[in-house]
């Protein structure tokens, strides 16, 4: 490109002379002139071309320090890739840890419900079980209830008999008394004359009444034990006898007291004297005959204020007999049923220790 332009200058430099003639002068000038041109051409040369090599060189120098920066984004290109990587592996391998935690979480959870459900359908089945002992317990209670109430029955027959039997006896001796006396006096109204030897006075008289004496003696006393009179004692007093024999813990004793009460006495005394019953039995260790004179009163008197504690001492006599399920389901009855009652915060406690 600079030649052509050299030769662009020569051409126009050169062309006036072509046309015409020229002269020395002309000649010089053009030659002064050519110099001047070559001066620029020289100067152009050394301002230019040296401004076009610097910025050439400062190209250059800016490509390669482009080149080392592209190299750069490569390496870091290259870098973010591999880490890319190795976080899709991580993240494939944490996927698995969770997956695989998941999976164990739920298999535990499924395992705690099966087992869950396990202990419930056992625990039902164990209800049933319990629910099956109390029904026939109560059957059984039950049971011997009206075995005892029968025995009962039967002791009072027996006894209305004996009474029964000794008034009869009691009759008849009055009876034979009346007629030995009425003898007596038909021979004195006769006023027979009859002679007897010395000797035998006293035999007759001696053997013959006395006898009679002790039979109506013998016989006599047995229906006093159930005649009116005996009504007439205060149930306080016998009451009181009969819990004097209890603290000085002759119980067989005790018992037949506080049962003479309880079958003779219309007063309230009547349910106190079937608790004391109960206490002597317990406290003789007869804990299943103890339980049922206990039920007499729940089933008899259950509004009464000794029903609270009848029900407590049922249930310390099933815990003696090593009953602890029956106990739990009476003292859970009291807190039902007598909730207010000094007993309750007693059944309470026991039920705690179960």
């Amino acid at each position: 490109m600079k030649k052509t332009i050299l030769n662009f200058l020569l051409v126009s430099a050169i062309a006036p002379f072509l046309i015409q003639c020229a002269a020395q002068t002309d000649v010089d000038d053009l030659r002064y002139q050519l110099r001047i041109v070559n001066k620029k051409i020289e100067d152009l040369k050394s301002t230019t071309v040296g401004q076009l090599q610097k910025r050439q060189a400062a190209s250059s120098g800016q490509v390669d320090q482009l080149g080392t920066e592209v190299l750069e984004l490569k390496s870091l290109l290259e870098e973010t890739s591999h880490l890319n990587r190795r976080l899709r592996e991580q993240n494939k391998e944490l996927e698995q840890s969770i997956t695989a935690v998941a999976q164990t979480e739920a298999d535990k959870r499924n395992e705690l419900i099966q087992r869950f459900e396990e202990g419930q359908k056992t625990k039902e089945e164990e209800l049933k079980e319990l629910d099956e002992k109390l029904r026939l317990q109560n059957e059984n209670l039950k049971a011997i209830q009206d075995a005892r109430i029968k025995d009962a029955e039967l002791r009072a027959q027996a006894t209305a008999r004996a009474a029964e039997e000794a008034n009869a006896k009691a009759a008849r001796a009055g009876s034979a008394a009346a007629l030995s006396s009425s003898g007596m006096k038909h021979i004195l109204a006769n006023k027979k004359k009859v002679t007897f030897k010395v000797s035998q006075v006293p035999v007759r008289t001696t053997s013959a009444i006395p006898k009679q004496e002790k039979q109506v003696s013998a016989v006599a006393p047995k229906p006093e034990k159930t005649t009116a009179p005996e009504k007439s004692i205060s149930p306080d007093n016998e009451l009181a006898k009969a819990q004097k024999l209890f603290d000085k813990n002759k119980l067989d004793d005790a018992y037949q007291a506080f049962e003479e009460i309880a079958s003779t006495s219309t007063s309230k005394d009547t349910v106190y004297a079937r608790y004391m019953m109960g206490e002597c039995l317990f406290n003789q260790k007869e804990y299943d005959k103890a339980i049922m004179q206990y039920q007499k009163i729940i089933s008899q008197h259950s509004g009464d204020k000794m029903a609270p504690a009848a029900m407590l001492r049922q249930g310390i006599a099933f815990e003696k007999l090593s009953d602890k399920e029956t106990a739990k389901v009476i003292y859970k009855k009291i807190l039902k049923r007598h909730g207010s009652s000094p007993e309750a915060a007693t059944a309470q406690e026991k039920l705690n220790k179960l």
